[in-house]
């Protein structure tokens, strides 16, 4: 089982940074000077387009933070299988077994562990399919039926079933000719 080097190089969201001042011309301005620049320049903005830029990075911020866990996660992954060859191969060494079954093991408890990641997130989609699912109930319960501005709309084709006022009709001769 091949796995890529890194699976969450594409999740990355990559942020186009233009030049700085201090980029442009390595010119350090003191902090206030920058704070008093930068205030400046918050004020000729509108609110509704600071507010999109706050949005905008804090949902960047949300982004680098899940990327920022998952490369953890698989910081810790890959040094417990470190650890677990490692032992295995003192194991192997002072057993004599051979290094080619040790790979399929590893191989499989890689395998195994994908599954059971794929599990857990397969059930948190569940879990919000569900409350998804909840909440779109509860508002249709709300909102009630509309009421129909056709008490009764006749097909256009002959489906062979009666209408509403011949099926009527034919059980009340029914009733007649049973009394």
């Amino acid at each position: 089982m091949s796995v890529p080097a890194d699976e969450t190089v594409g999740d990355l969201p990559v942020r186009d940074v233009g030049l700085t001042l201090a980029g442009i011309g390595g010119l350090q301005e003191s902090s206030t000077t920058q704070n008093v620049k930068a205030r400046q320049a918050v004020s000729r903005v509108s609110r509704e387009e600071l507010e999109d830029r706050f949005l905008r990075l804090r949902d960047e911020n949300i982004l680098l933070k899940q990327h920022a866990n998952k490369q953890e996660e698989k910081i810790k992954r890959m040094a417990t299988k470190l650890i677990r060859l490692v032992n295995d191969k003192k194991r192997s060494e002072q057993v004599g077994g051979g290094p080619k079954r040790l790979g399929q093991a590893v191989e499989l408890e890689e395998m195994i562990e994908h599954l059971q990641e794929r599990v857990r997130e397969l059930e948190k989609q569940n879990e919000s399919l569900r409350s998804k699912l909840i909440s779109t109930k509860q508002q249709l319960q709300i909102q009630g039926h509309r009421p129909c501005s056709y008490s009764y709309v006749q097909p256009r084709i002959n489906t062979g079933l009666k209408k509403v006022s011949e099926a009527a009709g034919t059980l009340e001769h029914a009733k007649k000719g049973l009394l």
